[in-house]
């Protein structure tokens, strides 16, 4: 038997998006060059760091789309998997990024090259400023949505590349100390690599259908049991289908003596507990009334007192 529904859909803008991905394929362009120009590691590697920037906007502003597209033929959740699929590409990327610019920085320590340290600071100047406002436009959304938050991670973790750079040229500029570009590559390598890891983890659990980390299960357990006449709760399934779409299906033992109207009582006041405390807007909920219960009486407690059951299982 199903419960209510309660979608929290994504609500950032898709043309901000694909604004934001018009402005950093531009200046992709623009530092590949410069990065060729001056034999600067630092830039060519926060360049293709661009280039990944790109591609995780345009996968996430399709993304943005797709989940809008109604449930169709076989698709009966819809495609609320689309945006948890594009997070995990995009911070896999960002992983294969970061080993590649790790292995050629520490082959520019063993092959040292003369930069232009000048060029170095401005054009990885130009790179802080703009993604510093691409990742601010997109910094709302990132807390409700895998999907926003590997891309605003992409542009987070560029903004704070180009400052690496930036200091590195400065090094350069005023100390000729060449291996600053290889050493700032490093330390770029190393911030990507931790923040593509949590995402990773994150969009795997999903695709794993393991439970949501926000709800604990066992006070959820707990608080359906909690709820009279209901004696055992078990078969619990709990996962996320999206971004804010959490669904759960288990098994209520009720006494033999529960009629259907009995159960049906029982089933509303369940998704309303799960509703109000677990944020979880689609529940199928399989009644048994076959001899489970000690207990013979088919007791129901007040939609009155139903809510009174304290908001301490809210997670």
């Amino acid at each position: 038997m199903a419960g209510h529904c309660g979608h929290h859909h994504n609500t950032t803008s898709g043309r901000k998006m694909w604004l934001s991905l018009g402005i950093t394929l531009l200046f992709c362009l623009g530092e590949a060059v410069a990065g060729l120009l001056s034999h600067s590691l630092a830039l060519l590697s926060d360049s293709g760091h661009n280039l990944s920037d790109a591609l995780a906007l345009g996968l996430a502003a399709y993304a943005i789309y797709a989940v809008r597209k109604p449930m169709s033929g076989r698709h009966t959740f819809g495609f609320h998997r689309v945006p948890i699929l594009t997070a995990l590409f995009n911070a896999s990327t960002l992983v294969v990024i970061a080993l590649f610019i790790g292995i050629e920085a520490f082959q520019r320590f063993l092959h040292p090259e003369s930069i232009n340290g000048t060029l170095m600071i401005w054009v990885a100047l130009t790179a802080l400023l703009i993604n510093t406002a691409i990742a601010a436009v997109l910094h709302g959304d990132a807390r409700h949505s895998l999907n926003n938050r590997a891309a605003f991670i992409h542009m987070a973790s560029d903004a704070i590349s180009s400052l690496a750079v930036i200091v590195a040229g400065i090094a350069i500029h005023y100390t000729r100390w060449h291996y600053a570009d290889p050493l700032a590559s490093l330390l770029i390598a190393a911030f990507i690599l931790y923040s593509a890891t949590g995402i990773v983890k994150d969009a795997a659990d999903i695709l794993m259908e393991k439970a949501p980390k926000n709800i604990d299960l066992q006070s959820l357990v707990e608080s359906i049991g909690s709820i009279p006449p209901v004696c055992a709760v078990h078969h619990v399934h709990l996962w996320t289908v999206g971004d804010g779409i959490n669904v759960l299906s288990c098994h209520v033992a009720l006494p033999a003596s529960c009629t259907l109207e009995h159960s049906t009582d029982i089933i509303d006041m369940i998704n309303k507990r799960l509703h109000d405390d677990f944020s979880i807007g689609h529940a199928t909920i399989q009644i048994e009334t076959d001899g489970l219960c000690g207990i013979s009486e088919c007791r129901l407690e007040s939609h009155d007192h139903d809510h009174d059951h304290g908001h301490e299982h809210q997670r």
